[in-house]
């Protein structure tokens, strides 16, 4: 107890950011033990806006329909051994490009009859990774995913039936801002990674140059920023913002671990360049025209589904914007998550 109140001091000498999401661990370490009938698995307290948004649209669709519903931050102690459902829930989390220990942990969550909901599946290359995907998804009651390569990945590992569904993040609603004559921007940070890993996982060319690849993101990110007349970058994540500041001449926002706050950024601008996942999910539900450029395979898909053209981030990339389609029929498969999980539940 004395340690927590030395944390809660401490935390009130950093910057807000980090302060929530220490605050949101504290609490997850302790309100895992208040009775619950779902437990619900993801990196709900990193600070990433987008896994944020998952966690509270599973929360509250589940509460909605009765259940007492528990998100557990991934790797914050052990689960309830009472409740009547664990979910994995949301996020690109079957892959072993970070190693086949935090693939385990992560679906070590999981019993016999338990969920997998709205995942996204970028690779699963090794051995071992590939035998403890097929050993845990095995006993699981139900699996969906976010895309169709994620699907073709885990049945091509596992031979089980896969659900093709879409980020239960799409159940967010328009706050309906007023939109200004400006243009939203998000980029992420370019990857710190090998070559092959970013051509294994993350679907660029065989032996890239990422050094190359890496000036040539910086020069279309300043190319695109310069083409805009009011442009505004909006961080999904504390990096983004760090990132920006360093190589964009744009006005930045403050990075704000909200969702609420976010969705109010991106539907008060009137067109909005994509790079992150969610930004482009957020534009969607805001129905505000964008710009998508595809730093991962699962970018790429989800601009398919909203029949818009998404682009290689060190291609030569055209300044010009389309206006998402299909967003119902995202909205509608993202609610089927929940009606599945219902039907696994009743």
């Amino acid at each position: 107890m004395i340690s927590d109140v030395l944390l809660k001091g401490q935390m009130a000498l950093e910057s807000p950011y980090k302060a929530k999401l220490k605050l949101g661990r504290l609490s997850c370490r302790y309100k895992r033990y208040l009775p619950h009938d779902i437990g619900v698995s993801g990196s709900y307290y990193t600070g990433n806006i987008g896994d944020r948004a998952i966690g509270q649209i599973i929360k509250r669709e589940l509460s909605d329909r009765g259940y007492r519903t528990f998100l557990y931050s991934r790797g914050e102690g052990e689960k309830s051994g009472s409740t009547t459902l664990n979910i994995l829930g949301g996020g690109g989390v079957l892959h072993d490009w970070q190693g086949t220990e935090m693939l385990r942990n992560r679906l070590e969550f999981l019993s016999a009859g338990d969920a997998i909901v709205g995942v996204g599946a970028p690779g699963i290359r090794s051995i071992e990774a590939r035998r403890i995907v097929r050993d845990r998804l095995s006993k699981v009651e139900l699996v969906t995913v976010r895309d169709e390569r994620s699907k073709q990945i885990l049945e091509k590992v596992c031979g089980i039936d896969v659900q093709v569904t879409a980020c239960p993040a799409w159940l967010h609603s328009d706050p309906d801002v007023n939109p200004r004559s400006r243009t939203g921007i998000n980029f992420r940070p370019w990857f710190d990674l090998p070559a092959a890993t970013l051509t294994n996982y993350f679907g660029y060319e065989e032996g890239i140059d990422t050094d190359r690849g890496y000036r040539r993101y910086i020069k279309n990110a300043q190319r695109i920023c310069d083409a805009m007349n009011d442009p505004i970058f909006i961080p999904f994540k504390q990096k983004d913002e760090m990132f920006a500041r360093r190589h964009l001449d744009v006005d930045v926002l403050e990075y704000d671990f909200s969702v609420q706050r976010t969705l109010e950024r991106v539907s008060s601008v009137d067109r909005m360049v994509c790079t992150r996942y969610h930004s482009l999910v957020f534009a969607g539900v805001c129905r505000t025209p964008v710009l998508p450029i595809a730093y991962a395979p699962k970018v790429a898909s989800l601009a398919d589904r909203l029949d818009v053209t998404a682009f290689k981030p060190y291609d030569e990339i055209p300044v010009q914007f389309q206006v998402p389609k299909n967003v119902s029929t995202l909205e509608a498969e993202a609610l089927r998550n929940f009606d599945l999980l219902e039907s696994l539940l009743n």
